[in-house]
């Protein structure tokens, strides 16, 4: 409600600006709407049609990013349409005459003529909608339909039709009325629109059927459109329920017009339109329902709210409802003063519903017997006899009506069948070769597909192979590089006679070669592997070695498996490459957690850090290099990847503190070799 409010607080503001795009936009000529206009205005509309709280912001920004006064008035038409569809009661505010006479001062082009049509439909809405004199509503819609033949908006001539059906069944003109919903069903026909929006037209005939007292034809309709309920817009649904309730209503099937009712409460109360005009409409029908079904205490409840508001907006028609229940609540207490309170102080001014005045009819014949005025209860008979009489005039014409709108079909539909026919010949001809092609289409389709598939399998075979034999190849690096480096560390420091170190170094060398033989390895086995390898090079540091491996127990460590020597070569390059160089006491800290999916391997060191200068041919790591390859080929074949990084830890002085390695491993990584 807020963002309603806001939006028509901007009308004199907008109306301003239209006066100026009129004197400075007089005859341009822009035909065509981008692609991006027609998007944005169809995503409004749809947003119309559900009643949703965004259409004021939509609107809002519309008006401001205008490029050009016709694509303003765009919105502008948008924004009257909504002003008339959230019950805006005030006429002049919309400024009908403003838009008019601006399209009229443009060059008559689709566009143009199209946007007229809108505005008209709009303004004849507005008439009809508030109850407003018919005629005014039927003039506007006609001239709605004459400028939309030929628009780009002719699509929305089955609608026009539609709301001209609907002005004159208020206006009591059933053959026309039937004659417009019957044009409109063969308009959506032949413009080959979606099934939404013929429903809405099933409806319309719906009403005229009851209205004309053919219950069967009624019924018949109102089940074809609530079979498709679901395919209306929001607006057309709460139509739909008014009317079909009313079918019941009128067949004095009071227990089911309620429920239809309440299901139409319902959707209102979802759709945050409590303060409606059409909540208060299913009140006032409920009223009525309620006096029919002897409660009488709601009856009075809902009545009084219901002629608030009408009372309040000026819909003369609601109001002569209203009094119409009130003096069936008023019999119903034996008040026949009050009835006559009523009816002194009534001025009816509108056109009356026919079912609307038998309603009335019957308790004003109801009222007189009472008071014995036998002469006022027999007037009343014989209007009824009057009304009957020309409810089966009306009938037949729009028998009639619907004979010569048929017989127009008919005709349209012969011509095109002769049109067809001319053709069938060629088109026989053609199809024969369109199927040759086809199926030779077909054929050669299966024939490449079985190319490339045969072709794809042998190129995936020759990829698992290749990618076999770059695995090896890395592993085959690997511990030849290992022993070099150990070897060369223990040489560098060996004395004699030292048998210890040398058992040691021995078990190590063979605990490397166990383990570079095989692609995975346990987690456990690779962290015992670590802990030989950090035992042995512990002689190499000058100074204490802060060594801590922080894992889950061996239960869950046997479980998870891990490419083999991976962390083995991150700790090795913790030494080497940061530790060795570095004085004072040195720490090498391990950390493994393991989750559902994933093993998070952190190795951290105090050391030099990591120079990305250094990384150069001449320099480069060889298990860094190892690393990487066995990551690239394992990471080509599987979803989850294997991810590696490196940083270097600063200290508060933003000097380097050492580096930190993490190693993410999924778990359950697929291989495309055999161990």
């Amino acid at each position: 409600m807020m963002a309603r409010a806001r939006l028509f607080a901007v009308l004199p503001a907008v109306l301003m600006l239209c006066a100026v795009l009129s004197c400075c936009g007089g005859h341009e000529h822009a035909d065509m709407r981008s692609p991006a206009e027609t998007d944005a205005l169809a995503a409004l509309d749809d947003s119309m049609a559900v009643n949703s709280s965004r259409v004021p912001a939509m609107i809002r920004h519309g008006l401001a990013s205008a490029d050009d006064s016709l694509t303003y008035y765009d919105y502008y038409l948008r924004l009257m349409r909504y002003s008339v569809q959230q019950d805006v009661p005030d006429a002049g505010a919309l400024q009908w005459d403003r838009a008019y006479n601006y399209l009229s001062r443009q060059e008559r082009t689709p566009r143009t003529d199209g946007m007229m049509g809108f505005l008209l439909n709009v303004k004849g809405s507005y008439y009809h909608k508030l109850h407003y004199e018919p005629r005014f509503a039927i003039h506007d819609y006609n001239e709605a339909y004459r400028r939309l033949q030929g628009s780009d908006m002719e699509h929305r001539l089955p609608d026009v039709c539609a709301n001209l059906g609907d002005a004159y069944v208020a206006a009591n003109d059933m053959p026309h009325a039937a004659w417009w919903y019957r044009r409109a069903l063969f308009l959506a026909d032949s413009l080959q629109l979606p099934d939404d929006g013929s429903v809405s037209l099933y409806m319309g005939l719906g009403r005229i059927y009851l209205n004309l007292g053919d219950h069967d034809s009624a019924l018949d309709c109102y089940k074809t459109a609530d079979a498709r309920f679901g395919l209306m817009t929001l607006n057309m649904q709460l139509y739909f329920l008014t009317n079909y309730g009313n079918y019941y209503y009128y067949t004095e099937n009071y227990e089911a017009s309620a429920r239809v009712f309440r299901r139409m409460e319902k959707l209102l109360v979802d759709n945050g339109m409590q303060d409606s005009y059409e909540m208060y409409l299913c009140k006032i029908n409920m009223a009525d329902l309620c006096l029919n079904l002897g409660r009488t205490a709601e009856s009075r409840r809902l009545l009084d709210e219901a002629y608030s508001y009408f009372s309040r907006i000026g819909d003369a028609t609601a109001v002569y409802y209203c009094h119409t229940i009130a003096i069936g609540l008023a019999l119903t207490d034996g008040d026949t003063a009050a009835v006559k309170r009523i009816l002194d102080n009534e001025d009816v001014t509108t056109t009356v519903d026919f079912n609307m005045v038998n309603i009335r009819q019957r308790y004003l014949h109801d009222y007189y017997l009472r008071r014995g005025d036998y002469k006022s209860a027999y007037t009343i008979v014989c209007d009824s006899i009057v009304r009957n009489d020309s409810l089966k005039h009306n009938a037949a014409n729009m028998r009639a009506s619907e004979i010569m709108m048929r017989y127009t079909q008919d005709t349209l539909q012969l011509h095109h069948s002769l049109v067809m026919q001319a053709k069938d010949a060629d088109i026989r001809t053609a199809r024969l070769w369109l199927y040759v092609g086809v199926l030779a289409v077909i054929v050669m389709g299966l024939l490449l597909l079985w190319g490339y598939t045969y072709s794809r399998k042998r190129r995936l075979q020759l990829h698992m192979q290749l990618m076999q034999l770059r695995l090896v190849n890395v592993r085959s690096r690997l511990s030849p590089h290992f022993i070099f480096n150990v070897l060369n560390n223990r040489m560098a420091k060996f004395g004699g006679g030292d048998a210890d170190e040398l058992m040691s170094l021995v078990k190590l060398i063979r605990a490397n070669l166990n383990m570079s033989g095989k692609y995975y390895v346990s987690l456990k086995d690779e962290l015992d592997f670590v802990r030989y390898y950090v035992s042995v090079e512990r002689s190499v540091l000058d100074g204490e070695l802060d060594f801590v491996i922080n894992a889950p127990d061996d239960s869950i460590t046997a479980g998870v498996m891990v490419p083999s020597m991976f962390i083995q070569i991150l700790v090795e390059n913790s030494i080497k490459h940061g530790l060795k160089g570095r004085a004072g006491r040195k720490r090498l800290h391990i950390s493994v957690a393991v989750d559902d999916s994933y093993c998070r391997i952190t190795v951290a060191d105090n050391g030099t850090g990591f120079d990305i200068r250094r990384s150069n041919p001449a320099s480069t790591k060889t298990g860094m290099k190892v690393i990487r390859n066995t990551i690239n080929i394992i990471n080509h074949e599987n979803k989850r990847k294997i991810r590696l990084g490196i940083r270097n830890v600063e200290a508060g002085d933003g000097s380097v503190a050492g580096c930190e390695v993490t190693l993410d491993i999924p778990l359950g990584l697929k291989t495309v070799w055999n161990e």
